[in-house]
């Protein structure tokens, strides 16, 4: 080998050595480098866990941390003092162990949360009525949640389980529960209650309504009874002290002058009586309602009633009216005799007003006066009232059995009270 060899081979060799410390050099600055970022990193990480590990520590409600295995890694001591277990006695323990739940209910053993969140992957809460039992036996209600601790590339690395004391909770619903439950039984008894006294009171009103009908058909029959008795014995006795009178005043030439002026005088007072008898005996029962009808025996009963009271009456009738039902031409017959009898009472009115129409089948009777008219409460008891027997209450019992209605308007001055009923609906006599 010549020199100039030897030295291209010293040349080569050199290069290449420092080539060889070049590279060590670099490698050995990156692996600084690299232990540098591990330090910041492990520390970032420490600092995290620590961070992390004082935040759980902290919060008022108990946590619980796993592994993959579903081993405990961490409790706070929130969870400690729940579950009766220290954290380093329960830190790789099976999660069954230190975090035992039942059903409160069944008193069986409740799903475990962590087992589904690392199946499902999932966050999963608890059953409900869950309780815990703590190491010393005593018994928690908790409720709350679990959920998957997943790394940077999303894989599940653990569990986090967080849940709370709710026994006062679990109390106050159950008190609800059992208060709605009270109240629901109160309320289904006061129902009952009230629909027993409904039954009860719909029964005695009806019961109540036989007995005004049955008052009023005895009130009507007695009316009847006693006409026919003031007509055939009262009148006949009277007819025939008249005729002993005129026996008595044939020879009153041999009386004196008081006595001829007092048998003149009982003529007189006989004849009256006899006339008022008539009078009330028709208004007891007018003939004229059962052998004319109603209108005659309303025209009868207006003059009549206008000559008593000094009230002029007016009383318009279709001409072509004819007769209605018995009990329907007895119950408007009454009607306007009451209505009149209340004008003279109680309106002050120097007139009053009847209309009667009839179109297609249905009634409608009208009285008017122009009198003082009616106060709005006065109006409001008549209308609600349910009374019956007399006055209004009497007037609704009629109109009731016949399927007909009352009404009544009074607005400052003058009063009018409207019937109306369906007449076909009427029963008639056969």
């Amino acid at each position: 080998m010549d020199e100039n060899e030897e030295k291209l081979l010293r040349l080569v060799a050199l290069q290449n050595a420092q080539a060889v410390l070049l590279a060590r050099d670099r490698a050995e600055h990156e692996l600084i480098a690299t232990n540098e970022a591990l330090e910041r990193k492990t520390a970032e990480l420490a600092e995290q866990r620590e961070s992390f590990r004082v935040t759980l520590a902290s919060i008022g409600d108990a946590v619980i941390t796993t592994d993959t295995q579903a081993k405990i890694t961490f409790l706070n001591p929130v969870a400690e003092a729940m579950t009766g277990w220290k954290s380093d006695e329960a830190i790789g323990q099976p999660l069954e162990k230190v975090f035992n739940i039942i059903n409160e209910q069944t008193r069986q053993p409740a799903p475990n949360p962590v087992s589904r969140v690392l199946r499902e992957g999932v966050v999963v809460g608890l059953a409900n009525h869950t309780a815990l039992i703590g190491r010393d036996g005593k018994e928690t209600a908790i409720d709350d949640s679990a959920a998957p601790i997943r790394a940077e590339t999303g894989k599940i690395s653990g569990v986090v389980m967080v849940f709370h004391d709710v026994t006062e909770q679990r109390k106050a619903e159950n008190a609800l529960r059992q208060s709605n439950q009270l109240l629901s039984e109160v309320r289904d008894e006061l129902e009952k209650r009230v629909q027993e006294r409904t039954t009860e009171l719909e029964t005695a009103n009806e019961s109540l309504r036989d007995l005004s009908a049955r008052l009023l058909h005895l009130q009507d029959e007695e009316r009847r009874r006693l006409a026919r008795e003031l007509h055939d014995s009262v009148g006949q006795i009277l007819a025939a002290i008249g005729m002993n009178i005129a026996v008595v005043q044939s020879q009153s030439h041999k009386l004196d002058s008081f006595g001829a002026r007092a048998v003149s005088e009982n003529a007189q007072l006989v004849d009256q009586v006899s006339r008022e008898i008539r009078t009330i005996s028709h208004l007891l029962h007018p003939p004229l309602l059962e052998v004319a009808g109603l209108v005659s025996a309303l025209r009868w009963y207006v003059d009549g009633f206008s000559e008593r009271s000094k009230i002029k009456v007016d009383l318009e009738v279709p001409a072509d009216f004819g007769r209605l039902p018995n009990d329907a031409e007895l119950a408007i017959f009454r009607i306007v005799q009451e209505c009149l009898t209340n004008v003279h009472r109680h309106s002050g009115s120097a007139t009053a007003a009847i209309l009667i129409r009839q179109e297609d089948g249905q009634l409608t009777v009208q009285v008017r006066d122009s009198g003082k008219g009616l106060p709005s409460k006065k109006q409001r008891e008549l209308i609600e009232s349910n009374r019956g027997g007399v006055g209004f209450g009497g007037m609704r019992e009629r109109l009731r059995q016949l399927g007909g209605a009352l009404e009544i308007q009074s607005e400052g001055e003058g009063t009018v009270v409207s019937v109306t009923l369906n007449v076909q609906s009427a029963p008639t006599d056969g």
